[in-house]
C-alpha cells in the first residue's frame, strides 16, 4: 500500500539540510547587501567622519551637504548651540551611525528654553515633545532659522496641541507624518512656507534638505566632544 501524499518526513528526511560553509554564508550575505544597496540612491549631507572647517566668509550650505564643510566660528559646543537655538528655529540632527540615507537622519524643532516637538520616528509612540537635552546623544545639530518669529509661537504651539500624538507615517502630509512633514505641518500652521523639500532621489521629506530651501538660514552648529577632537585634530593636520 502506498504511503499518502501528506504522510510526514521522517526526523532523517528533516534534518537532512546542507549547511553552508561560514565563508559562504558571510559571502552570500555580502553579496545580498551590496545588491540591496546598490538599488538605493547616493546618500545625503556631510561624512561625519571627513568633516572639516572653511572660512566662513565663502561657505555655503551646498558645502556642508556636498564637501562635508562647515564654516569656521559657526561650530559650537553641543549644550552650547542647543541653549542659544532660538525658539522656533529647526535643529537636523546628525550621528557617526548614520541611516541608510544618510548621517543626518532626525529634524526637531525647539519651542521653549527646555524643550522640542517632533515626530520621533518609525518605533516613536507618535509626535511627541521632549526635553531639548534629549540632542545631546547627537554627534552634531545643525541649528537652522525658517522664518519663524516670536509672533508665530502662539499659532506653533496650537497646532502641536491640535496634532497631539499624530502617527508616522512616511512622507504622510494630513493625518501622519514623518520628521519633516511634521514640521511642515507646523510651519504651514504659522503661515509660513515648507521648511523641508521633497529629495527627488529618495522621494522623502530628507532633513539634511532644509539646508537646500533659499528662505532658511544656517546660523551655527553644534558638535559633540568627540566631533570637536576630531575636527581640532584635522585642522592641526598640515596634510590636504
Amino acid at each position: 500500500m502506498k504511503a499518502p501524499l501528506n504522510a510526514p518526513m521522517t526526523a532523517t528526511r528533516q534534518n537532512a539540510r546542507v549547511p553552508l560553509p561560514a565563508p559562504l554564508r558571510a559571502a552570500a550575505t555580502a553579496g545580498l547587501a551590496a545588491l540591496l544597496s546598490a538599488c538605493l540612491p547616493a546618500p545625503v549631507g556631510p561624512d561625519l567622519a571627513n568633516l572639516t572647517t572653511v572660512p566662513a566668509a565663502r561657505w555655503t550650505p551646498d558645502d556642508l551637504r556636498l564637501r562635508s564643510q562647515l564654516p569656521a566660528g559657526q561650530v559650537l559646543p553641543l549644550a552650547e548651540a542647543l541653549r542659544r537655538a532660538p525658539l522656533g528655529s529647526l535643529l537636523v540632527a546628525c550621528e557617526d551611525a548614520a541611516a541608510m540615507w544618510g548621517p543626518c537622519r532626525h529634524l526637531t524643532r525647539k519651542i521653549s528654553a527646555d524643550q522640542v516637538a517632533e515626530e520621533p520616528g518609525l518605533f516613536g509612540s507618535g509626535a511627541a515633545q521632549l526635553p531639548l537635552d534629549s540632542l545631546l546623544r547627537r554627534d552634531l545639530v545643525l541649528v537652522v532659522d525658517v522664518g519663524v518669529r516670536p509672533t508665530h509661537l502662539e499659532a506653533i504651539r496650537r497646532e502641536i496641541d491640535r496634532l497631539g500624538a499624530a502617527p508616522y507615517l512616511l512622507n504622510g502630509q494630513l493625518d501622519a507624518f514623518d520628521c519633516g512633514t511634521y514640521q511642515n505641518a507646523l510651519q504651514r500652521a504659522a503661515g509660513l512656507p515648507d521648511a523641508v523639500p521633497l529629495d527627488p532621489h529618495w522621494t522623502a521629506y530628507l532633513p539634511s534638505g532644509v539646508l537646500s530651501v533659499p528662505s532658511n538660514t544656517f546660523l551655527f552648529a553644534g558638535a559633540s566632544d568627540r566631533l570637536l577632537a576630531r575636527l581640532a585634530a584635522r585642522s592641526a593636520d598640515p596634510t590636504p
